[in-house]
């Protein structure tokens, strides 16, 4: 059952930040990512009951792009902000020092056995300033109430020229256009800070990080088939997972 405003309509607030230039549309809801529930036992827009410890595989298979990009980088410090269970540093190289931040008690007892993990809310730890190589913010932006303070703090713990990736779901794609307050990324409650394409870009640039390239994964994901194809024409339904739907920006702090 989405949880929004009563008033909201998602083609008006995307609106609102083309004229307004702000970064993000704000939502006030319901926001139970740190509860265990979310980690054990949720539920998809499409109904489908979910159990996050056993998607482990699939979640690696998900982030392949990002994780071939990082194997390329020369190793070095590495902070996974909102790293859930861990399963991002998991798959990350030995070689790099392996840091992570999550909110959840429980996925960050588990995310210990991947890496140096802090119990927090991310504006609460203090490391030092230009002491990580690389960032990670894996669409968990759209999950903060203060998704700039947030991003601030991450810059300033980057190192100069040190990269950083993040990914979040766009909702201005073609598909959320279409679709409205059908789409379906809306339908999950603890997506509070809503972005566009263009706000995205603007937020990066504004605070000093050069977006080397955006990537809109799909058409090599399991989200690319004929089901997600013909839900495209039933657009009184929940949207289907599209092209455009996520993006990940590939960024690097100014020197």
């Amino acid at each position: 059952m989405i949880d929004l405003p009563k008033y909201f309509d998602l083609s008006v607030e995307m609106k609102k930040l083309y004229i307004s230039k702000d970064y993000y549309a704000p939502i006030k809801r319901n926001n139970n990512f740190s509860n265990d529930d979310y980690w054990l036992e949720s539920v998809d827009p499409d109904g489908n009951k979910r159990n996050r410890i056993d998607e482990k595989e699939q979640y690696i298979s998900d982030i392949s792009a990002e994780m071939d990009y990082i194997n390329k980088l020369k190793p070095g410090k590495i902070l996974d902000i909102g790293c859930g269970l861990g399963w991002l540093l998991s798959a990350v190289d030995d070689a790099w020092e392996k840091h992570g931040v999550e909110i959840s008690q429980y996925a960050s007892e588990y995310a210990t056995k991947y890496a140096n993990i802090k119990n927090d809310d991310f504006l609460n730890v203090d490391y030092d300033s230009n002491f990580f190589d690389l960032i990670v913010m894996h669409h968990v932006i759209e999950h903060m109430e203060n998704p700039i303070e947030n991003l601030k703090q991450a810059i300033r713990m980057l190192k100069d020229g040190g990269t950083m990736i993040i990914a979040t779901p766009n909702f201005d794609s073609g598909c959320a256009r279409l679709f409205g307050n059908n789409y379906r990324l809306l339908h999950d409650s603890t997506h509070i800070s809503l972005f566009s394409d263009d706000s995205m870009q603007r937020m990066l640039r504004d605070h000093s990080l050069l977006v080397d390239y955006v990537d809109y994964p799909y058409f090599n994901t399991r989200y690319f088939n004929k089901e997600n194809l013909d839900k495209l024409f039933k657009t009184n339904e929940i949207s289907p997972a599209f092209y455009g739907n996520f993006m990940t920006f590939y960024c690097r702090k100014n020197k």
